[in-house]
């Protein structure tokens, strides 16, 4: 599977935020409660930070990847800058919209699985991955995406995750998709 076309899969799901959610939460140490999906069109703010005074400090760059992945190879040096520089007046406006968890299934999911933790992101991770796959084969319909993860989410169990766990039950995730949804889509 081509990454990029997944990564667009994501971003119209929202899996890419439930997975950046998850990730903020391992990565800072902050509760699942206190971090905000905000929808935002412009894709200009990369990410903010309230704190506990009421200010917020936002990161703010043209939407290019090769920021963070400069940023990540090379941490912690700043170097020269690989993308155009943010022309504030060029954007003009800056709009916020609140995150439709109904509408937005996937992200709700990734909220409920990292609280439950243990396997149960590994589960999330492994049939968005799989669904993501049979939609950009023409396997399945768009909306299809989120009902599949549903689907893992409730069949399969929680429990301690350790590496070979992590490993055993993404094998086994991916294999019950691909049997079971394969067997039923012909």
């Amino acid at each position: 599977m081509e990454y990029g076309k997944k990564i667009s899969i994501d971003s119209a799901t929202l899996m890419n935020k439930g997975l950046e959610v998850i990730e903020s939460h391992h990565l800072f140490n902050v509760g699942f409660d206190n971090i905000k999906v905000i929808v935002h069109p412009q894709s200009i703010i990369h990410s903010m930070v309230e704190f506990k005074d009421g200010s917020v400090i936002a990161q703010m760059a043209q939407p290019d990847m090769k920021l963070p992945i400069q940023y990540a190879l090379n941490y912690p040096i700043r170097n020269n800058s690989v993308i155009k520089s943010l022309d504030l007046y060029e954007t003009a406006s800056l709009t916020f919209e609140k995150a439709d968890m109904d509408t937005f299934k996937c992200l709700k999911m990734a909220f409920q699985a990292g609280k439950a933790g243990g396997l149960m992101t590994t589960v999330l991770n492994s049939a968005n991955e799989e669904a993501v796959a049979m939609f950009l084969n023409s396997k399945i319909k768009f909306l299809d995406i989120g009902n599949i993860v549903q689907d893992a989410l409730e069949k399969f169990k929680n429990g301690p995750a350790t590496i070979e766990s992590i490993l055993e039950t993404d094998l086994q995730v991916r294999s019950y998709i691909k049997n079971y949804y394969r067997r039923n889509l012909s």
